[in-house]
């Protein structure tokens, strides 16, 4: 396989793995993706060790792992960690005692295309079937255009899949929701198209928007326009009037929103643009990272009670000059979603303020991961900022929430209910995280 089709192939496995992880693992057929949903997992996971260097605290390593759907030691030590170190070409290597013992991990792995390049590896040595190579190959051609299902099996075919396995793969596709089959058109064949597709052609949006009003039509491109010129858009403000159309964007895709629930009990919706990242290429923001981070600014912005951030670009620039702000009580409380999601990290320090000509001890944001931080600020300097047109994006983590992240594939899909917020277990992995005594 080459390096771009191991790019693809990660790419797609972690889009797989979102989706599926909302099933119950007893759900009919999920065992025949179950290739993919290894890979997707591992490579989640390898985004959110990235950029620690060393990781010597199982307990701490046990923690991320949980937060991507490893549940248990044995399997991260067992299996997810040694395939790893297998398919990273020695960009991972596993520290182990004198009986041989995993006890941490080495990483130096730098950017998003080795990220997915490893993952795709992963995938690889893991002998997946045709009907999870038709996943991936479907997904892939769905990304760029609909096709009709005669047209997407032709094409499946002409590279060499069988018909049978072919169609096996897109029953499972549709089950778990990873395509979309769009079958309303009278006397047309079903669409089918996946949803990281949006544009004027896309079948399913324009079968939503036909039947609107004039007025609704315009009320909707209003909506568009707010989200496309402020990403992160606090969903809330937006018109009461406008909550349907609102709702069908969401539905249909012509927006992502993604949700927030922090740790004092609220619950907040932001919306992102559907082209906030180029359709056509794979160093994007699969894994949430620049979202989530615009998505605590805005929340900052908007809703804490500390210190709320009235300049982002000024907040975000300085963060990203000196690498550190505060201390701030907020960044104890405030910002714990990022900090879980291995993008900064909270460090008590002392400092000189100049101001007032004295010292202060308190709780900074240490800047983790500079490169989120730097395609936020593009997209807060310039909403119509596409990340790819710039320095290539290395923003990997999928962390454990604090509070609740709900990404955009999930709040689309809303399929299983989030558990409730536990106080106790959060405080306990925060202190895991920062190094505290326990």
């Amino acid at each position: 396989m080459s390096v771009n089709d191991n790019v693809k192939s990660g790419y797609w496995s972690i889009s797989t793995q979102k989706h599926l992880k909302v099933f119950k693992s007893e759900a009919p057929g999920l065992s025949q993706l179950g290739n993919l949903n290894l890979t997707g997992k591992v490579g989640r996971f390898l985004g959110v060790i990235r950029g620690n260097g060393q990781i010597t605290d199982l307990n701490k390593l046990e923690l991320m792992a949980n937060s991507v759907g490893i549940n248990n030691r044995a399997e991260l030590l067992k299996i997810v960690l040694p395939e790893l170190e297998s398919a990273s070409d020695k960009r991972i290597e596993l520290m182990r005692d004198t009986v041989g013992a995993i006890t941490g991990i080495a990483e130096y792995v730098y950017d998003n295309p080795t990220v997915l390049g490893i993952s795709g590896q992963v995938f690889e040595n893991q002998n997946p079937t045709d009907v999870e190579r038709i996943v991936i190959k479907t997904m892939d051609e769905t990304k760029k255009i609909p096709y009709s299902q005669s047209h997407l099996i032709q094409i499946l075919t002409e590279q060499g899949f069988n018909e049978r396995d072919v169609s096996m793969s897109l029953a499972l596709q549709n089950n778990f929701k990873l395509i979309r089959v769009l079958d309303k058109m009278r006397n047309r064949e079903p669409i089918i198209s996946n949803e990281y597709v949006w544009g004027d052609n896309h079948e399913k949006i324009a079968m939503a928007v036909s039947g609107l009003s004039m007025f609704d039509k315009d009320t909707l491109r209003d909506i568009i326009d707010a989200i496309q010129n402020f990403q992160g858009f606090p969903l809330e403000k937006m018109a009461p009037a406008a909550s349907d159309l609102l709702s069908l964007a969401k539905k249909t895709g012509m927006i992502n929103p993604t949700t927030i629930v922090s740790t004092r009990g609220l619950q907040k919706d932001f919306g992102f643009s559907s082209n906030l990242i180029q359709p056509e290429q794979y160093n994007n923001d699969i894994l949430d990272d620049v979202k989530l981070f615009l998505a605590s600014i805005r929340f900052g912005e908007n809703y804490t009670p500390y210190s709320t951030i009235n300049d982002p670009e000024k907040f975000l620039s300085r963060l990203i000059q000196y690498g550190d702000i505060g201390p701030h009580d907020a960044n104890a409380t405030d910002y714990t979603l990022l900090e879980k999601k291995g993008i900064v990290k909270v460090v008590t320090k002392q400092k000189y303020n100049s101001y007032y000509g004295t010292y202060r001890t308190g709780p900074c944001l240490e800047l983790i991961r500079t490169d989120v931080a730097k395609e936020a600020l593009n997209i807060i300097r310039n909403p119509n900022y596409s990340m790819n047109n710039d320095a290539e994006i290395t923003d990997f983590g999928s962390m454990m929430d604090v509070g609740l992240f709900i990404t955009p594939e999930e709040e689309r899909m809303r399929m299983a209910e989030m558990p409730e917020t536990m106080k106790e277990i959060e405080e306990y992995t925060l202190r895991v995280l920062r190094g505290e005594n326990i």
